[in-house]
Formats: structure tokens, C-alpha cells, sequence
């Protein structure tokens, strides 16, 4: 993809290259770099990234249990139980959960037992309540067992010693109830990456100013906020900058001393008011890596490292900065958040569906188009996806699109009827 930029005398030819060419030299650049550790209590650990492997300290479970209410016996004793003729047991005691048991047994005896309750000595299975017969101190059983049979041994889910959870796992639910059953209290975790994003814009007034004509409310880094959430981030949101390369300047300056990331809102184009490449050039230690790509929309992200820190510039249109959000900013917070490199080469945190599409949609050819569509579910069943051809400076269509569809720079249109993957916001 070219564009020509004329001037009084000259003409400049940028060409821009695929978005997979630069993602890829970012994030090689980007490397390993993830975030430090922080030592956390496991309940306060969901979503979080695991910085150790979880291994198990003890066995588990620590002790033989049943898994049933019945009778703990020696299997070999009633092999031959059946309804026509009974074995008759002596019952020496019961077994209750969370009571200590010296009892012991022999093949020709039993123990009465509840769900849960360790097994007596010698016993290697459990018969059913409802297979026996109580009878003063004895029992009859009206049914053989396998060895094994409605028991769970000492470390048959995991023994000491075992790995149970890999690092970098992105901790569920049920990981916090297998961690704590595995008695641990705190773990290490990756620190959630700090993002600070600067809106640029003299237009540009916040949520609690009235705007005046020619002036809009900043919406940008409130859309910015929630997608950092939604990834584990936590957002530091900075004052607006006015069109102005130094106020830029010192506000990217200030923004690199308690942050990970640095996300500059708009400017990053190439217009007498955009600052933001002269505002990373000016600062020291710095490296742009792009600026452009070839994409609709978003084609004038801008991406940079100073100091190691990557620094991005998002178009200031909403709908480009969220495409370039998606497409550049998601898979660096994924990776310094600890998570393997594959999870965003892989792209495995999108969810897709497929669908029918409703309209023929165009793009220019060598684009990466990510064309906006609505979801409707027809009566039959099926997906269907309405394409949006709204401007990129429209709100509204990325408030009301349900995700986006690719064409690729070699695919220029696609058909009413075909089958198209939504990308889900």
C-alpha cells in the first residue's frame, strides 16, 4: 500500500508494510520483557498469571477415604456375597468424616463408614448401605466388591512431589480451590502491566467540561480504560494534552517513570498538528519501529520503544484507535502480563464465530481491512453479519457492531452469502 503526500516542490511516496511483518518485528523487539512478580493470597489470585510452577506438598488426598456411606471392608471376604446367600461380617466400630481412626479389620470383618471418612486398617473397599443389613453388631452383605471399589486412595489425584500447575497459567476458579486444597496460601503472580494513556487533541475537553462549538468530550481513553481492565491492565489516565510538542513531550517523560506502557491518543498521523513522532524522536533512548501499516482503519499507528518501554501512538478516530488497540497494543499487554509468547501468535484469547454475510463488502487490494458488523440470529438458526460503512470518526458504529471481519490485503471483496469469521469485541 502507497501513499503520496504532496507538497509545494515535492512529493513523498510512505509505503506501508503488513500488519503480521510489523507486529512481528514489534514483539521480537519487545522480546521475553514481561512484568516483575508480586507474592498475592491464592483467593485474590483469578486471572491472575502464575509466575511458579504449583507443585504438590503432600499427597492427595492424605489419607485412603470412601466415597459412599456403607460398610468399609476386605474385599476378599465377601467374594462370594450375593442376595441368595449373604456373608455375615462383625462390625467393630464406625468411621466418621473428619474423626481420627485407629480401627482395624480383618477379612472376616467390618467397619461402618460415611462419606468421606478415612478407612480402617486392612480395608481395600467399600460396600453400599443400601447392599447390607444392619443387625445389632452385625452386618449382612448382599453384594461382592472389587478391590478399590467406592474408595479413593492416598495420592490417587496427585502425589507429593507432582507438578500440578504449569507457570503461566491464567488462574480459574477451580486452580484456586486445587492450590488451597494443596495448602498453599500465598503464590507469585505477574504484577497486572501499568498502561498510561495520554489523550492528545486541542479540540478535546473532559467529561466534566461543557464542550463549546468545535470542541468534543474525550471518549478515547475511556474506551482505552476498559480494554486494559478486560486484559489484566490497570490504566493510569492522564490530563489532555493541547496540540503541543512540548506539553507532549513531558507528559510521555512523566508517564515512563510509573508505567509499563505508554498509549499516546491521537497525533499520530502525519498532519502539521500531529506531535507524537516528534515527541518520541526528541526524547532520548528512543526507537520508532513503524509508523503506519497497511491496514483500514488504524493505518497511522505509530510504534515506538524508549528506553525498553514500548510506547504506541493510536489514531485519535475511535474506531481506529480500538482496531489498533486490538491489533498492536492487546498482544503486548498479553505478553509482558507473563503470558506464553504462542497465547498472542496464536490468538487464542479471540473469540470467533462464524457467520452469513449480509452485504458484499469491498476493500482496496494490499489492505488489511477490519470491516465492523452487527449480529443477528434468524429464525432458522443461522448468523448473520450486517457490515457497518460508517467513517472511522464514528462513535456509534463501534457501539453498536457486535465484532469485526478480516479481508486480507490479497482478498478485495467478499460476497452476500459467503461464510465470514467475526472476531467478537
Amino acid at each position: 500500500m502507497e501513499l503520496y503526500m504532496s507538497g509545494m516542490n515535492n512529493k513523498t511516496t510512505i509505503k506501508y508494510e503488513p500488519v503480521e511483518t510489523v507486529l512481528k518485528r514489534y514483539m521480537d523487539e519487545l522480546g521475553d520483557t514481561t512484568v516483575d512478580f508480586e507474592e498475592i493470597n491464592v483467593e485474590e489470585s483469578l486471572s491472575r498469571i502464575l509466575y511458579d510452577d504449583i507443585v504438590a506438598q503432600f499427597d492427595l488426598p492424605t489419607f485412603n477415604r470412601s466415597l459412599v456411606d456403607g460398610y468399609a471392608v476386605n474385599s476378599r471376604g465377601i467374594a462370594l456375597a450375593d442376595t441368595d446367600s449373604p456373608v455375615i461380617l462383625e462390625v467393630m466400630g464406625e468411621s466418621q468424616a473428619g474423626i481420627p481412626t485407629q480401627l482395624a479389620i480383618t477379612k472376616n470383618q467390618a467397619v461402618k463408614i460415611s462419606t468421606g471418612s478415612l478407612l480402617p486398617e486392612n480395608a481395600d473397599s467399600v460396600v453400599l448401605a443400601e447392599c447390607a443389613q444392619l443387625e445389632d453388631n452385625k452386618v449382612k452383605i448382599f453384594k461382592s466388591v472389587l478391590m478399590g471399589e467406592n474408595i479413593v486412595q492416598k495420592g490417587e489425584d496427585i502425589n507429593a512431589g507432582q507438578m500440578f500447575i504449569r507457570k503461566k497459567r491464567k488462574i480459574r476458579p477451580q486452580d484456586i480451590g486445587g492450590i488451597i486444597g494443596l495448602g498453599y496460601k500465598k503464590i507469585r503472580v505477574y504484577k497486572k502491566p501499568v498502561i498510561s494513556v495520554i489523550p492528545t487533541g486541542s479540540e478535546l475537553v473532559s467529561i466534566d467540561e461543557t464542550p463549546e462549538p468545535g470542541q468534543l468530550i474525550e471518549t478515547n481513553s475511556h474506551v482505552l480504560k476498559g480494554l486494559i481492565k478486560q486484559l489484566g491492565g490497570t490504566s493510569i489516565i492522564k490530563p489532555i494534552i493541547k496540540d503541543s510538542l512540548d506539553l507532549l513531550k513531558k507528559s510521555i517523560i512523566d508517564s515512563l517513570k510509573d508505567s509499563d506502557v505508554v498509549i499516546i491518543s491521537g497525533g499520530s498521523a502525519f498532519g502539521t498538528k500531529d506531535y507524537t513522532l516528534n515527541a518520541i524522536q526528541s526524547i532520548p533512548n528512543s526507537k520508532i519501529i513503524a509508523h503506519g501499516t497497511a491496514m483500514r482503519p488504524a493505518k497511522h499507528t505509530l510504534l515506538a520503544f524508549i528506553d525498553g518501554k514500548p510506547v504506541i501512538g493510536l489514531p485519535g478516530h475511535p474506531v481506529s484507535s480500538g482496531t489498533s488497540f486490538h491489533t498492536f497494543v492487546k498482544p503486548i499487554l498479553i505478553q509482558l502480563a507473563g503470558n506464553p509468547r504462542s497465547f498472542w501468535q496464536e490468538r487464542k484469547d479471540n473469540v470467533k464465530l462464524d457467520a452469513i454475510l449480509a452485504k458484499d463488502v469491498e476493500s482496496p487490494k494490499g489492505v488489511e481491512d477490519y470491516i465492523r458488523v452487527r449480529l443477528v440470529l434468524l429464525d432458522n438458526g443461522k448468523i448473520t453479519a450486517y457490515p457497518y460503512a460508517g467513517k472511522s470518526s464514528f462513535l456509534s458504529t463501534l457501539v453498536k457492531a457486535h465484532g469485526t471481519i478480516k479481508l486480507t490485503p490479497d482478498c478485495t471483496k467478499l460476497y452476500a452469502g459467503d461464510r465470514v469469521q467475526v472476531t467478537l469485541f
